[in-house]
């Protein structure tokens, strides 16, 4: 079963504060790479987004939340966090793995 992918507002904000971040501190070429590649790899979350483990916070909310391990590179340093509804993964925030745990009131249910 393929799920619908949904990202939130405040996930593509996270994502193009990040690849500006990028683009600041080493190169737009890179930024872009970034970029393009966090996409991609959010759309992984297509199959299977229950392969991936419980997100930290996810004992302080009543839903389900997960993490995906993101970045370019063989150390991914971001993380996707995520939540599974019945037809679709909607991607809550996309945040530097080395960030503190996500407030609870950030989640949306």
């Amino acid at each position: 079963m393929n799920y619908g992918l949904v990202l939130t507002a405040r996930a593509r904000a996270d994502i193009l504060r990040n690849a500006e971040w990028w683009a600041e501190n080493h190169s737009l070429d890179q930024a872009i790479a970034w970029f393009d590649s966090i996409y991609e790899q959010l759309e992984g979350l297509r199959r299977m987004p229950e392969r991936f483990p419980l997100a930290p916070e996810n004992g302080s909310v009543e839903v389900e939340i997960r993490e995906m391990p993101l970045g370019i590179g063989s150390r991914p340093s971001y993380r996707a966090v995520f939540t599974i509804k019945p037809l679709e993964v909607h991607i809550l925030t996309v945040r530097r793995a080395s960030q503190d745990a996500l407030p609870t009131e950030g989640i949306e249910s």
